[in-house]
């Protein structure tokens, strides 16, 4: 989203709900970790260790059962996330606002390298706000990582005949998604598909979820925002199909809607 852009520049297992220290962390940044669901969440010294168990539980409940889930599907995103050590990163908001090399300068250890994207940051306080940075990265890591190596062809951000790069356009097209704010790196072409492909895939499951409340999106006036105007699922399926589509061919069938109580009360 627009508010956490320049920072984006700047820089089955069962859940485990003991965050653990390790040795092997001992001379890195990250002194931390907890997996959830083959996904390796690693927390800078800082972040709180209830924070990292919040997170992992908050994707724990992206992968709740449902009547929707293609098995297979999910079991290859589940492998791919473990064989390609997909990871996401976790740091103290208050710490990047005083250093932004605390970002910059985070390593993590072998065979982690480069799978991973945004960070989540911890707030000093929960609600809305919150809320919206875990989901939003948590759903960044999901579609610009996990999906894009799982399925290259649909969700590959370079590749121009992808369903992801349709959909994105197709939303751009019809004046739902305004990239204006992105211009300014239209120059690397990879770092601009990158950014503008993760953004629409998060506004869209968000809408498709129907959180753009909960998540301190919804603008007055209309169900989205400014950046991206329709924030119900009636709205995506009406006047976006090529995006309702890939949601449903995918989305759909490898995630499940987390319960909006459960989140609300992870982040108060």
């Amino acid at each position: 989203m627009k508010g956490f852009f320049k920072k984006i520049i700047f820089f089955l297992c069962f859940i485990s709900f003991s965050c653990r220290d390790s040795s092997e962390l001992s001379n890195i940044d990250f002194t931390q970790y907890i997996d959830s669901n083959n996904l390796r969440i690693f927390g800078k010294e800082d972040v709180s260790s209830d924070f990292l168990n919040k997170v992992a539980q908050s994707y724990d409940a992206m992968l709740g059962e449902d009547q929707n889930i293609d098995q297979s599907m999910r079991s290859k995103y589940l492998q791919t996330s473990k064989d390609e050590h997909v990871y996401q990163r976790v740091g103290l908001e208050e710490s990047f606002s005083k250093n932004e090399k605390y970002a910059h300068n985070s390593k993590v250890p072998r065979p982690y390298k480069h799978n991973c994207t945004d960070f989540i940051w911890q707030e000093n306080k929960g609600g809305p706000r919150q809320i919206n940075e875990v989901i939003e990265h948590l759903l960044h890591t999901v579609t610009n990582v996990i999906l894009n190596l799982s399925y290259p062809n649909d969700w590959g951000y370079m590749n121009s005949s992808s369903r992801l790069r349709q959909a994105t356009q197709e939303a751009i097209d019809k004046g739902v998604y305004d990239v204006s704010d992105y211009d300014e790196i239209k120059g690397d072409k990879e770092g601009y598909n990158k950014i503008i492909t993760q953004e629409y895939a998060y506004w869209l499951i968000l809408a498709e979820w129907n959180y753009f409340v909960i998540s301190g999106n919804k603008q007055d006036g209309m169900t989205g925002n400014g950046e991206f105007t329709l924030g119900t699922p009636q709205e995506i399926e009406e006047q976006l199909p090529i995006g309702h589509e890939l949601y449903v061919d995918y989305i759909e069938k490898i995630l499940t809607e987390p319960d909006k109580k459960l989140i609300e009360s992870l982040f108060k």
